[in-house]
């Protein structure tokens, strides 16, 4: 898990994230599953506990020791859309 501080820690995952295009698939509204390069699938995990802070998880290799992977930059990017459409939803 890692806190998201901002997009510049991002950069490289979301990098590799173009390149590669993995599959995000919804499961719920902060939780996805995203497709690893050799098949099979991540389930990336998007939350703000009470405080506000920001929390992204991962079940690849890289994720479980708090790095900042392509399958959290492919999950942020739909989890971003989703609550933004959200925001405008609830009034």
């Amino acid at each position: 898990m890692f806190i998201l501080k901002g997009v510049d820690q991002l950069t490289n995952a979301i990098t590799k994230a173009k390149k590669i295009r993995p599959r995000v698939e919804f499961d719920r509204f902060g939780r996805y599953r995203v497709s690893g390069i050799r098949g099979g699938y991540y389930t990336v995990i998007c939350r703000k506990d009470n405080r506000g802070v920001k929390a992204v998880a991962c079940t690849c290799r890289g994720g479980e020791k708090g790095l900042v992977c392509y399958h959290a930059a492919a999950a942020l990017s739909l989890h971003i859309g989703l609550a933004r459409q959200r925001q405008t939803i609830t009034v």
